[in-house]
Formats: C-alpha cells, sequence, structure tokens
C-alpha cells in the first residue's frame, strides 16, 4: 500500500472518530441536560413523609363524623370482614404492569391527613397498551391493620399512604408501584391550569349544579372550571356513591383522552405549574423510569374503567361502629375472592 494511500485511510479514520467524540459528547449534553431540567421540575413535587399516629380523640372523631345514632329497637348489623385463607396471596402482576393509585384526599386549608375521598388505581398495562382506572369505593368495610373493621377511606386518614396501601393488598392482593395524592384546593387549581374538563353532564346533574351555585350549565357537553369540576365529582345526592365514583373517573378519563396526544414539550410546561400541588411517594429516579416508559404508550392506549366491589359480590346497609351506638352506611359482607378475580384479568400480561 502507497503512503498516500495510507494516509487517506489514517485520515478517514480520524475525522470518523472525531465525529463519533462529537456525536457521543453532544449525547452526553443532551443527557445531562434532560437529567438537570428533568431534576428541577421533580423538585417542585412534594414528598410523602411518615404519617404520625393519631390520638384516641382523632380516630373517634373521624370514625363518627356522618356516622348517625342508632334509634330505639332499631336493629344494625355488626359487619363482618371474611379473608379465606385461600384468597390471601396478592395478585399476580406481570412485570410490564405498573399501578399508580391516585388519592383524592377529602382536606382543607389548616387541616392534617383526611379521609381518601377517593381512590382510583391506574393501571398501566405496558404489554396489552391499556391502562384501566379502577375506582375503590371509599365506604367498604374493611379491616384495617391496628384499627379493626372500619371504612377503607379511614385508611388513609389513620395512616397516610403506606397503611391505604396494606390495607388494599390485605383484601385485594393489589400491589401498589407508588401513589399520587391530591387535596380539593389542588384539583380545582389542577383544573384551571388544563383550562378546565370537557364533560357530558345529565339534566338531573346540571339543575343539581346550577341550583347549588347559581350556574348557568346545560344538559350536554360543558367546559367544567375547577371548581365546577369538584362538585361534579362529589354528587350523591342525586343518586348514589356508585354514579359518584363513576362521575370521579369521567373527569380524569376525560384528561386523559384530551391531553395523550399532548407532545412532551407542552405537557411539561403545564406540569410547572401543577406539579407543586401534588403529593406522591414515588422517589425521583423512579418517577423519571416512569415517565421514560409509560409517557410513549399514553398515545396509543386503551383506557378502560372498572369499580370494585363489583355488582353482585357485597351488600349495602348500615353497620355498627363497634363499641358505640352509631351506625355508618358501608358495603359490607364483600365477596374478596371474586374481586382479585376480576383484578386478575387487568393485571395480567
Amino acid at each position: 500500500m502507497s503512503k498516500k494511500r495510507q494516509w487517506r485511510k489514517g485520515e478517514k479514520l480520524r475525522i470518523v472518530l472525531i465525529v463519533a467524540t462529537v456525536i457521543l459528547a453532544l449525547l452526553l449534553i443532551g443527557i445531562i441536560a434532560f437529567t438537570l431540567i428533568a431534576s428541577r421540575y421533580l423538585n417542585m413535587m412534594n414528598y410523602a413523609t411518615v404519617n404520625t399516629t393519631k390520638s384516641a380523640e382523632e380516630i373517634s372523631s373521624i370514625r363518627e363524623d356522618g356516622s348517625e345514632l342508632i334509634s330505639s329497637g332499631e336493629t344494625v348489623t355488626t359487619g363482618k370482614v371474611e379473608l379465606p385463607p385461600e384468597i390471601l396471596d396478592p395478585v399476580i402482576q406481570g412485570e410490564n404492569v405498573v399501578n399508580i393509585l391516585l388519592i383524592g384526599q377529602d382536606r382543607r386549608l389548616g387541616q392534617g391527613t383526611q379521609r381518601s375521598d377517593s381512590m382510583i388505581l391506574v393501571t398501566f398495562n405496558k404489554t396489552k397498551g391499556k391502562v384501566t382506572l379502577t375506582s375503590f369505593m371509599r365506604d367498604q368495610y374493611v379491616h384495617i391493620p391496628g384499627h379493626g373493621n372500619d371504612k377503607l377511606c379511614h385508611a388513609y386518614a389513620y395512616g397516610g399512604m403506606t397503611l391505604l396501601n396494606q390495607t388494599l393488598y390485605d383484601h385485594f392482593g393489589v400491589e401498589i408501584d407508588g401513589n399520587v395524592e391530591v387535596d380539593f384546593s389542588g384539583f380545582e387549581s389542577i383544573i384551571d391550569i388544563l383550562g378546565g374538563v370537557e364533560l357530558d353532564l345529565t339534566k338531573k346533574e346540571a339543575r343539581h349544579l346550577n341550583k347549588l351555585e347559581g350556574w348557568s350549565l346545560k344538559e350536554g357537553i360543558n367546559v367544567l372550571t375547577g371548581e365546577q369540576a369538584l362538585l361534579y365529582s362529589r354528587i350523591r345526592s342525586i343518586d348514589n356513591d356508585y354514579s359518584r365514583t363513576e362521575r370521579q373517573r369521567k373527569v380524569l378519563m376525560s384528561l386523559i383522552e384530551e391531553y395523550k396526544n399532548q407532545d412532551l414539550g407542552t405537557t411539561m410546561k403545564m406540569a410547572e405549574e401543577f406539579l407543586p400541588l401534588v403529593t406522591t411517594d414515588i422517589p425521583q429516579n423512579q418517577v423519571m423510569t416512569y415517565v421514560m416508559e409509560l409517557f410513549p404508550m399514553m398515545s396509543g392506549a386503551k383506557v378502560e374503567t372498572l369499580r370494585i366491589p363489583v355488582d353482585g359480590t357485597f351488600k349495602g346497609g348500615y353497620v355498627r361502629i363497634s363499641g358505640t351506638n352509631r351506625k355508618m352506611w358501608c358495603q359490607y359482607d364483600i365477596d374478596f375472592g371474586a374481586n382479585r378475580e376480576i383484578l386478575q384479568k387487568i393485571f395480567d400480561n
């Protein structure tokens, strides 16, 4: 080989190495920049701390708030929570399934941890390309570790995310990968930041909301503000709590459908405003992993909804509060095994 050809070959190799080095440097700079930007956004969120133990007086107040006195001669069930040993194994959750629990907390300004007014499990099944929104009824009569039989929503008031997650695991075998919580004022603000939420109201729903606040909502499609969306999500006087959980899922469904095709830049810009309003127990590095894994699948994901417990697997009525002469309305005598079978179909790959 001539010296000229050797020089050309060596020159080409140097050029390739220079180009590769530049590309690698740019890639490294991009990764560092992304990490710094992502960290800035993640630092905007509130991160959950271990809840302090509530006093006996606080616990009594939580249990009796909203309850009613048992009238003379009235027969009220004591309620049972049956957990047969054969169904105590966790529901099998595939490695490509991620469960994030969204918690709507019944807390006002100045209050500590309160009840979980809404609990919606968002299940991302990456294998099936499917997202499932599962509402857990707040009034389910369950056994809360350390507190006896009580309403499911009280688990969050007693011990925050940790106790609520443990209670869900004990009864339904659900393994929660992370929690995201927002209180009422935060919910309103997030909806307003997003420009409202589009919902199809029934004539009865529109009339009820108008009567409450003097609004001019109509039957059919409306764009609700944060305040209107919150009141809509809490309606149950015109029907029941089952319809209320359906309304909560409708709000979430509408937001997902509206924003699931947004580009990452637009989403990050909106996130800058609403991230300070949420609290999570997901570590920052895991949040970044979920964003990278789950954001791309959202645009083409099929979204389904579910309510637990499902119809035909429980009774509804008043249950006596242990050691008192008061009663509270619950879903009781729940067939947890049947509900686990339903959840298994969602979690299976």
